[in-house]
């Protein structure tokens, strides 16, 4: 073994035992490690309210990373990526070259000033994979950005997904098949072709998670087929494991411009340092009639429209949020869910009760554009956010529901994801 190649060995578990100390034995959520980190967005370009996909062995299949980094001055960033199991754990001894060919780190050397902003920024820019970097293995994946040549203390983590469509997912999305749950929740059902496969035991070898729009916390895990037959795995069941609460239609607000004032904005203060965006008093919607509004699923889009460039002349605001409501609730929190707030639970979107207002109220510091978001309730007991508590739940609301299909094969050691159908295909008889 000459020296340089027992270097890169060494400079390998180093790298390994880094990433597991930071994430060991909990799963990896979006996070920001930094308060001068805000806007982190991942997308297939061109087109951002898309999915973080990326299609194994496709070389035009790339995503799209921006963010901000809030001050006047550059700072040099370099990005990883960690494999991870069906449940976002670090994939246990696989070394970053076993599921990365080429280089294994990379830098982030495309950025902006903002412009002329209240709050100064720094834009950064990236499509990846690069040339230089291959993902040779299909799953879960964390995408990890630090300053150079600091892997130990990142600026932020995010998740994508890497597939390789070895299945084919079809279904519908129907009200639930169980008489109690027909007015409030919805069944999804749906079937999987896993015959170019080739698993001997897909009972054994296979998982099957159910995401409804971007949420994390409320996913089905380990759902089990009605039947497997022919190559196919029917997962059009009637026990209620596979069915969600419909909620109801996200709320939403847009800000794109600071010259008026919006829907469902009551009043713009451009008079301080950083803009103040108060947005009307909200109220629990949970025993009102559902209203069909189309929405973003939680998802919100970056944009100014008194500006050419939104990606640098965008302003940041302080929103505020009032969620009226006649007395605090002793049992729980209260917090603003959606991709806003990365979909987290976290003291940053965790709502205060205002005793003399008699309301939940809370500010976040958002970049100019178009949100949806909705409040949910946290019972001090439980670590799902019911939504339903404060929105209600209607079985014709348009969610949007993800399945994925992974494949740990006998004899290997890391869940491939070979399996992901997107479900929008409505029967609400």
């Amino acid at each position: 073994m000459n020296v340089n190649t027992y270097k890169v060995i060494i400079s390998l578990v180093f790298f390994v035992s880094i990433n597991l100390s930071l994430f060991a034995q909990k799963p990896i959520w979006d996070k920001y490690f930094s308060e001068d980190i805000e806007t982190v967005q991942i997308y297939p370009p061109g087109d951002v309210m898309g999915d973080a996909f990326l299609i194994l062995g496709d070389k035009s299949s790339k995503l799209q990373l921006t963010f901000d980094l809030f001050g006047e001055e550059y700072v040099n960033f370099e990005y990883t990526l960690i494999h991870c199991d069906a449940d976002w754990l670090p994939t246990q001894d696989l070394l970053p070259n076993e599921y990365i060919e080429g280089y294994t780190e990379d830098y982030i050397n495309d950025y902006e000033y903002s412009i002329n902003t209240k709050q100064p920024y720094v834009h950064y820019k990236l499509l990846f994979p690069g040339e230089n970097m291959k993902i040779t293995k299909s799953g879960n994946y964390i995408l990890k950005v630090y300053p150079e040549d600091m892997p130990n203390k990142p600026a932020f983590v995010k998740r994508i997904m890497v597939f390789d469509p070895k299945t084919s997912i079809g279904g519908k999305i129907n009200r639930a098949s169980d008489p109690s749950l027909r007015k409030k929740d919805q069944e999804i059902d749906f079937a999987v072709n896993i015959a170019s496969l080739g698993s001997r035991f897909p009972s054994k070898e296979l998982r099957v998670f159910i995401r409804q729009n971007g949420r994390w916390d409320n996913m089905i895990k380990d759902i089990q087929p009605l039947s497997i037959s022919n190559d196919v795995m029917d997962f059009d069941l009637q026990d209620a494991s596979n069915t969600f609460p419909g909620l109801n239609t996200f709320r939403y607000f847009d800000f794109s411009s600071m010259q008026y004032s919006s829907e469902y904005i009551y009043r713009i203060d451009k008079s301080a340092d950083i803009d103040k965006v108060y947005l009307l008093d909200g109220k629990p919607r949970r025993f009102e009639e559902y209203i069909d509004n189309p929405d973003f699923h939680g998802q919100y889009y970056i944009e100014t429209k008194d500006w050419p460039n939104s990606h640098v002349e965008a302003e940041y605001s302080d929103v505020f949020f009032t969620l009226n409501y006649p007395n605090p609730l002793i049992d729980g929190e209260v917090y603003i869910v959606g991709e806003l707030t990365n979909w987290n639970i976290t003291p940053y979107n965790k709502m205060t009760y205002n005793y003399e207002k008699k309301a939940y109220e809370t500010t976040l510091f958002l970049k100019q554009g178009y949100y949806s978001y909705v409040y949910g309730f946290l019972p001090t007991d439980k670590k799902v956010v019911d939504v339903a508590f404060m929105e209600g739940t209607h079985y014709q609301t348009q969610n949007q529901y993800y399945v994925f299909v992974y494949y740990r094969e006998a004899g290997t050691i890391y869940d491939q994801l070979v399996g992901v159908g997107v479900l929008k295909d409505y029967s609400f008889n």
